[in-house]
């Protein structure tokens, strides 16, 4: 009788631990919405044994304070990177974006950056970057001197975190035996170890035509400083100017009778870039074609169906001069005030050959010019009196007799 009195609560305890098991089953289902993509190891680390001690002393010796260039944006921040060993990065791009805003960036691409620690777990292989992002103590951080006004700590750190990030190399199951040159191959996607200078560990990172341009010494419109000083080199000569809307600087390569380049600079970004030829030959460009990302630095192109600037040909050879800013001739300088017409308007004609002077016409004669004192004949009436005379007589004179005509 005792026996059955325990089935009853054996049955129940199986139960119970069958119905967790389902429950915890399904947690795990839905927490794993996507399909995650299997991790492994690239085809020339598969079955390799683990690392070794000996391996795993060289690789710290040899990876730590070793410098690279950074081939994405590196976010701050406690959360860090992690890299698979067959190339995924995670988070991804937008969320790394988000990461930057907040906490700002530990290196740009084209940044040069330096792993300043290296730790060998089980399965995966941890680097500090510029420092790494975890906040450093050391033991002198607790001593603290004073008296009777308190006690004040004998080294003070200016900022709280460490301008760096962690980066994590993740393995399928552990660290297999490799060396220095495999770390830094699969370290690839972010992190360039074999380029000599920042310039060409940023320009592989731009898109292939704005790459060929700076390859080609070309400046673009929209391009930032940097990029232009990668493409022409620094400027000989820089100038600042304003042209009453906005400060602009223009760098300025070149000097006759070779050829003169101009690039306009309006807040770091180019606005317009003018080429004169030694043939004479003038190309303008205003219109955007490079749009570059002041917080991450990312370029992309823009859309080639933009309207394009046209040549022109410089003043004096004929043709004329033809720009995409187009400009109206200057107005004459005049003493009218506004909305007064001019003599043109109200139809008189001025000139030397308009027989007038000023606004008054000048009488001409018909026939032959009388002597002075006298009048010319007229049909109408034969004497007039000397009051008439084209002069009066001057005073103190007496005054002419009439005079008949001849």
């Amino acid at each position: 009788m005792k026996l059955f009195r325990f089935v009853p609560l054996v049955l129940a305890v199986a139960m119970t631990s069958a119905f967790a098991s389902s429950s915890d089953v399904k947690t795990i289902d839905t927490s794993n919405k996507q399909p995650a993509v299997k991790n492994e190891l690239p085809p020339e680390l598969q079955g390799r044994p683990p690392v070794t001690k000996q391996t795993r002393l060289e690789l710290i010796r040899t990876m730590q304070a070793e410098f690279g260039f950074a081939k994405k944006l590196i976010p701050k921040g406690e959360k860090g990177l992690q890299l698979t060993s067959n190339g995924q990065i995670t988070p991804d791009d937008q969320s790394v974006a988000m990461q930057v805003a907040t906490y700002g960036p530990a290196a740009k691409p084209g940044d040069k950056l330096q792993i300043t620690d290296v730790v060998i777990k089980d399965s995966q292989i941890i680097f500090d970057i510029n420092g790494g992002s975890k906040k450093k103590g050391h033991w002198y951080d607790h001593v603290q001197v004073g008296g009777g006004g308190g006690m004040v700590p004998v080294h003070q750190e200016k900022g709280i975190n460490n301008p760096g990030c962690t980066l994590s190399l993740v393995f399928p199951k552990y660290v297999p035996e490799m060396t220095s040159a495999d770390v830094k191959k699969m370290l690839a996607p972010l992190i360039d170890f074999t380029v000599k200078s920042p310039t060409q560990a940023y320009i592989d990172t731009l898109p292939p035509k704005l790459k060929q341009s700076i390859e080609n010494h070309q400046a673009l419109v929209g391009m930032s400083k940097e990029m232009v000083i990668d493409a022409l080199g620094r400027p000989p000569k820089r100038i600042r100017e304003s042209d009453g809307q906005a400060d602009y600087e223009e760098w300025i390569y070149g000097a006759p009778p070779a050829d003169v380049q101009f690039v306009r600079f309006v807040n770091e970004e180019v606005v317009r870039v003018e080429h004169m030829q030694v043939g004479g030959e003038k190309t303008v460009k205003t219109a955007r074609e490079v749009k570059v990302n002041a917080v991450t630095g990312a370029a992309t192109m823009v859309d080639s169906n933009a309207p394009e600037t046209a040549s022109a040909q410089a003043p004096g050879d004929g043709a004329g001069e033809k720009t995409a800013e187009a400009k109206k001739p200057p107005k004459a300088p005049t003493l009218k005030r506004p909305g007064e017409e001019t003599e043109e308007q109200k139809g008189a004609v001025i000139g030397k050959n308009s027989g007038e002077l000023g606004s008054k016409p000048i009488p001409t004669s018909s026939g032959p010019e009388p002597e002075w004192g006298t009048k010319p004949a007229s049909s109408s009436s034969s004497t007039t009196p000397a009051t008439n005379s084209p002069q009066a007589p001057l005073p103190g004179e007496g005054q002419l007799p009439p005079v008949t005509p001849r």
